[in-house]
C-alpha cells in the first residue's frame, strides 16, 4: 500500500481517545511511523487479519478498518462504553468484530481462524496485565507489543508492579521468541511523525513463520531475547 493511502486514512481518523490517553489518542497514539511499520508487515507477511487487544475509544480500530477493508479486523475491550463506541464507529463494516471480552479469551477464540494474523497487543491499562497470557496463546502470526521499553528516552513504556514491558518479560518466552525487533528511532520513514507528546516503544516478532521479513528493513532493530536468570 502506498504511503499516500496510509496518510489519507490516518489523519482523517477522529482522536476520540484524546480526553483519557496520555498520548492524546489517535491511531497508534498519533504516531504514523507505527502505521507505516504495520503496513510493511501486512504486505510482506500477507496477513489475513488484525487482532487488536484493548480498543479504548476505537481510534486505532477505525483506522485499521478503513485502511484494510480486505482484512478481518478483530478487537475487544472489557469496558462497556468503549465496546459500544467502537461498535458505533466500525460495526457497520462487515469485516469487523468488536467484542466485550478479556483479551486472552479473544485470542483463544480467533487465533485458529486465520493463516497469519497480525496481533496488536495493547491491553495494558488495568491492574490485571494480560500480556503473558496473550503471548502464551499465540502460536502463529506477527506480533506487535505496544508500550515496550526500547531503551530510548523519546519512547515510553509500561510497568506493572516489578515487571516492565520490556526484554525481561519476553525472556519468559525465549524458546518461542528467540529474538525480537523494536521500532528503530533513527529510521527514515516516508512520512514524518507529528506526535509532539508521548510515543510508545514497540516490540515486533513473528511466530511460526517461515521467513523473517523484519531483519533487513530500516524500520526495525534486532535483539536477542534474554534468557531468564536462574538462581
Amino acid at each position: 500500500m502506498s504511503a499516500d493511502t496510509v496518510y489519507r486514512h490516518f489523519y482523517r481518523t477522529l482522536r476520540l481517545g484524546a480526553a483519557e490517553l496520555s498520548d492524546g489518542g489517535g491511531p497508534f497514539g498519533f504516531d504514523i511511523t507505527t502505521a507505516l511499520e504495520f503496513d510493511y508487515l501486512i504486505e510482506r507477511y500477507q496477513c489475513d487479519a488484525i487482532i487488536e487487544t484493548g480498543c479504548n475509544a476505537g481510534d486505532t480500530t477505525e483506522y485499521l478498518a478503513r485502511t484494510y477493508p480486505h482484512l478481518t479486523i478483530v478487537t475487544c475491550d472489557v469496558v462497556d462504553r468503549y465496546v459500544e463506541l467502537a461498535r458505533r464507529r466500525v460495526g457497520f463494516m462487515p469485516h469487523t468484530h468488536v467484542e466485550k471480552i478479556d483479551s486472552p479469551e479473544l485470542i483463544a477464540k480467533f487465533r485458529d481462524q486465520f493463516r497469519c494474523p497480525l496481533y496488536y497487543l495493547d491491553a495494558h491499562w488495568y491492574d490485571a496485565w494480560p500480556l503473558e497470557r496473550e503471548l502464551s496463546l499465540i502460536e502463529n502470526g506477527v506480533v506487535c507489543v505496544d508500550d515496550f521499553n526500547i531503551g530510548h528516552p523519546r519512547f515510553g513504556f509500561d510497568k506493572y508492579n516489578d515487571m516492565e514491558c520490556g526484554p525481561e518479560m519476553l525472556g519468559r518466552f525465549v524458546d518461542k521468541i528467540p529474538h525480537y525487533y523494536t521500532n528503530n528511532p533513527d529510521a527514515q520513514h516516508e512520512l514524518p511523525c507529528l506526535q509532539p507528546g508521548r510515543r510508545g516503544g514497540k516490540a515486533y516478532f513473528a511466530i511460526g513463520q517461515q521467513h523473517d521479513h523484519l531483519r533487513h528493513h530500516r524500520y526495525f532493530t534486532r535483539f536477542e531475547t534474554p534468557r531468564p536468570v536462574t538462581a
